[in-house]
């Protein structure tokens, strides 16, 4: 073996075995769902089509799953390996015994609304009406049925909750008449508001703090794939960073996955979303708290559950502590 070859041959060695991360995903590529069509992806969809995986070195592949029950599936099956997806359908099945963990959150602030006809006024008014969610126990069913109870009406009793399916399926069936209000936010509700539509209740303004947009994975994997689970945060925190500081390049990315070109449509919406994400997206025990309260009206046992059971913020930690997260915000911002 000439010397040339065997400089070529240590060196693809040391690329194979000492960059983190690198050899196991060599072999496989890391397939990640979110859950829905909205801004709140943004982040994840930033992190694929600016290279941030591919420069982390993960090999990824987002996959659309609407229905956090369906991802958790997933999940379980070992199909894919980490999500990001609202944690409600995550802590609801980690109530029930899967070994699942909340790694990193980055909105815990509901920005879902009621959207309307213009028949309705107030959400008194909304008694006897039909109201649109994805799926029954999703995001948006469980703020829906909270936010009825906090303006005094009962969720299945006053107000009819329809399992209607994704976002885009919801606008539809609210703009033809088939439902009187839909769960909306972003896009969809800024394009509902420009038909004549308006918003009777917003979340946003209610006193619930909730775990909207975050990343699951099994424990299991975390446990022996530690490298693996730190490259994806970093790659996604990547995005975070880029999705609030680089308009440009964020509307982009948004109009592409929504498959808008209404650029007041998509400025409306980052400007939703933007600020909502936390430069440091720990997970946290209030908002996990706040979401087993709830859930304990259905099931009775995870009102004595831990939050600090379900939330892993170890990884997200030693990225703060490392000052990585102090360094990708360090570049100037874009406007």
């Amino acid at each position: 073996m000439n010397s040339r070859l065997r400089v070529k041959l240590t060196f693809v060695f040391l690329l194979f075995f000492q960059i983190p991360g690198w050899g196991t995903l060599s072999a496989q590529t890391l397939k990640i769902p979110y859950v829905s069509l909205l801004p709140t992806a943004g982040p994840l969809w930033i992190a694929y089509e600016a290279g941030f995986f591919k420069k982390n070195f993960l090999s990824a592949e987002l996959l659309y799953i609407p229905g956090g029950s369906v991802i958790i599936q997933s999940i379980m099956s070992g199909d894919v390996k980490i999500a990001n997806m609202a944690p409600p359908s995550a802590i609801g099945a980690w109530a029930k015994g899967a070994d699942l963990a909340l790694i990193a959150s980055g909105v815990d602030q509901l920005l879902e609304t009621v959207v309307t006809g213009p028949g309705i006024k107030s959400p008194n008014d909304l008694k006897n009406k039909r109201i649109g969610v994805s799926r029954y126990g999703s995001l948006t069913d469980m703020a829906l049925r909270e936010a009825l109870r906090h303006y005094k009406l009962t969720p299945d009793k006053d107000v009819t909750i329809l399992q209607t399916g994704g976002e885009a399926t919801r606008f539809a069936a609210l703009t033809s008449g088939t439902i009187d209000g839909a769960m909306l936010s972003g896009d969809k509700k800024v394009q509902a508001e420009k038909m004549g539509f308006h918003v009777t209740i917003d979340l946003s303004q209610l006193p619930i703090y909730y775990p909207v947009n975050g990343v699951v994975a099994s424990k299991k994997f975390v446990g022996s794939n530690p490298e693996i689970a730190k490259n994806f945060l970093k790659s996604w925190l990547e995005g975070i960073k880029a999705f609030k500081t680089d308009k440009e390049l964020s509307l982009k990315v948004l109009a592409k996955y929504l498959k808008i070109n209404d650029r007041d449509v998509l400025e409306k919406s980052h400007e939703i979303y933007r600020p909502v994400y936390k430069k440091v997206p720990y997970g946290d025990r209030r908002a996990v708290n706040f979401a087993l309260e709830q859930m304990s009206k259905e099931l009775p046992e995870a009102a004595k559950l831990n939050a600090d059971d379900f939330i892993d913020n170890r990884i997200i930690a030693e990225l703060e502590k490392s000052g990585f997260i102090d360094q990708i915000y360090a570049e100037t911002p874009k406007k």
